[in-house]
């Protein structure tokens, strides 16, 4: 196949894959809780760059030496903790956050990999190197695909900040940092 169609099929496999995924409601929910949506957005696609680059690369021998179960046990717990650490925020402490250039960018860049390591996305990147041979250019696809979704759930994020006060983002940005956490927590469990 041409390098084209690889990187097509990539970018629409890993959009698609993505649409309404937990890593597009972590998205949504960091935009419209921070105001620095570049760093967000730059965060967020670093983050998960990190990932693809993880998945094309070494991604069939991470699988071999790190349980999956254990993968998500720990991403389950990290999830939760954010969850309970933005319910423990107080205002004050959210305007702190914003003054310090890392916040965003740390959060989102931590937030993107847990979100996508052991991920449907990131499997699937796995298998399309694995049947096309050609890793540079399903990353160039993978990370063309992540950019888009990624810059949407931003643009989406700031919309939704303008409409809400913080204290009420914090609380569903809280809450859903928990329930993506349980879901984690109940796949590693029972599945």
């Amino acid at each position: 196949m041409l390098w084209f169609g690889i990187i097509l099929i990539t970018f629409t496999t890993v959009f698609v894959a993505e649409l309404g995924d937990k890593s597009q409601l972590i998205t949504i929910s960091l935009a419209s809780r921070y105001d620095e949506k570049k760093i967000v957005f730059l965060g967020l696609l670093l983050g998960t760059a990190l990932v693809t680059v993880l998945s094309v690369a070494l991604g069939t021998l991470v699988f071999r030496f790190v349980p999956m179960r254990t993968v998500k046990i720990s991403a389950a717990l990290i999830f939760i903790v954010f969850g309970v650490l933005t319910f423990r925020k107080r205002k004050k402490d959210v305007e702190e956050v914003k003054r310090k250039k890392g916040g965003a960018m740390s959060t989102a860049i931590l937030l993107s990999i847990f979100a996508e390591f052991g991920d449907k996305t990131q499997l699937a990147i796995i298998a399309l190197t694995a049947h096309y041979g050609s890793p540079v250019f399903v990353f160039i696809g993978a990370i063309a695909g992540l950019g888009t979704i990624t810059a949407i759930g931003v643009l989406l994020g700031s919309k939704i900040g303008d409409l809400f006060e913080r204290d009420k983002i914090d609380l569903i940005t809280g809450g859903l940092f928990i329930v993506i956490g349980m879901v984690f927590l109940i796949e590693a469990l029972f599945t």
